[in-house]
């Protein structure tokens, strides 16, 4: 569970930016769609983040997902040549920061205990690495790192000196630790790898088909009284999409677009006499359903398989090929308590105006982002926005531009542009 993420100098992000799934006490906005994993601590089960095209939406996603990525694939990028680490991507528009460290801090929830990680990178050099937790409510140093200096707590045991001294400068303690045993590491690299799924905007085939592929062998490697099968089946009832059942196996041929593709889908559906009563099924391949039901057997398995096993999930452009009623449907899932019971979160990009209703989200869940005129990108909440009252029409007082996030259309110079270059 995410408790706080903050971004520095990463992308569009120039000055720190914090976003928080902790609830503002301080606005009142009631007990509704808060989680309860600590007893007296509650947090929040889901976002949404707004702003206009290239605000800097997908950067805050980006930067995240960097954060995993580093940790994830540390220990097998070590013999890439220096000044090759992809995840370093500064903001440019600026001297002083095109050649700076980004930072990120990550707050957490792991085995209901409060960790801190803190990482500040170069391309090719580590500069600053921390690891804090609460084990008894009070702050515990794990380890501080500054360049090659090495300070550990009384918590960390193993050999954390001889993995130090194995540690290069552009190797991450925390990664090297657990691949190494070091056994207090292991559970937090576990959190990065099992706790956090990314659903980025799809642009190739192969995206879409890694995600199916994911879906797919779940269903296929479940029983028919598999908890996770007969839940998505209910799912795609319950959004009416008139499947009535699934059937995997096993591709026996590489279809020519998703080459990847390792899993056959059969939709099975109703056929139906002339007063509409049915008579049998039948099985359409999967290629043929809509690319909306297409999109909703990927997003639901994965949005399914995060409510029931916790953990959070992160997903840009979310309304993508959705009905708004479907999106909405698929976000109080979280806020059910009877649904979401073990915690899960979920953090949406969106340009869906449809979703911003002060009766299904707190000011808290809505989060906007938006460029100033360095190109840098601020983020903030509606929480942190006077005037915005509880019961406001959130949609109507977003598209006037009375939230920011929204884009800054110049129709006047384009017409005359247009009208000039069309008179020549």
């Amino acid at each position: 569970m995410i408790l706080e993420f903050s971004v520095e100098n990463f992308r569009s992000f120039r000055e720190r930016q914090t976003f928080s799934m902790i609830p503002d006490e301080g606005r009142h906005d009631g007990t509704e769609h808060l989680l309860e994993i600590i007893a007296k601590h509650k947090r929040l089960p889901a976002a949404l983040i707004y702003g206009a095209n290239a605000s800097g939406k997908s950067n805050f996603i980006k930067a995240l997902q960097s954060l995993q990525s580093l940790l994830m694939f540390d220990n097998f990028k070590w013999k890439s040549p220096p000044g090759s680490r992809p995840e370093y991507n500064p903001f440019l528009f600026n001297v002083e920061t095109a050649n700076a460290p980004t930072t990120y801090t990550l707050d957490f929830l792991l085995n209901k205990i409060r960790y801190t990680y803190s990482l500040t990178f170069l391309r090719a050099q580590i500069v600053a690495e921390s690891l804090f937790f609460y084990p008894q409510g009070r702050e515990a140093k794990l380890f501080v790192r500054k360049g090659q200096v090495f300070e550990f707590g009384d918590y960390l045991k193993g050999q954390r000196h001889v993995v130090a001294e194995l540690t290069r400068p552009d190797q991450l303690f925390l990664a090297k630790g657990a691949y190494n045993n070091i056994s207090q590491l292991i559970p937090v690299i576990k959190y990065f790898e099992e706790s956090l799924l990314f659903k980025p905007l799809e642009e190739k085939p192969s995206e879409y088909t890694y995600y199916y592929n994911m879906v797919a062998e779940r269903l296929f490697n479940a029983s028919k009284d598999d908890e996770f099968f007969r839940n998505f089946k209910l799912l795609f009832k319950s959004l009416d999409t008139g499947i009535l059942d699934f059937k995997v196996k096993e591709s026996t041929f590489r279809n020519f677009e998703r080459e990847d593709q390792e899993f056959d889908v059969l939709t099975e559906h109703s056929i139906l006499n002339g007063l509409g009563v049915q008579e049998g099924t039948i099985n359409l391949e999967f290629e043929s359903e809509s690319k909306g039901t297409q999109q909703l057997f990927v997003l639901g398995g994965l949005l399914l398989q995060t409510l029931m096993q916790g953990g959070v999930i992160v997903i840009d452009e979310f309304e993508r090929s959705l009905h708004p009623l479907i999106s909405s449907y698929l976000i109080s899932l979280f806020h059910d308590p009877n649904i979401n019971r073990k915690g899960a979160q979920l953090i949406i990009a969106t340009h869906d105006t449809n979703l911003l209703s002060s009766n299904a989200f707190r000011r808290d869940q809505i989060w906007i982002v938006e460029k100033d005129q360095t190109g840098a990108s601020e983020l903030f909440s509606l929480a942190d926005v006077n005037g915005i009252l509880k019961d406001a029409p959130y949609e109507k007082w977003y598209l006037s531009g009375r939230m920011g996030g929204i884009p800054a259309i110049q129709s006047l110079d384009f017409q005359l542009n247009f009208e000039a270059h069309e008179a020549q």
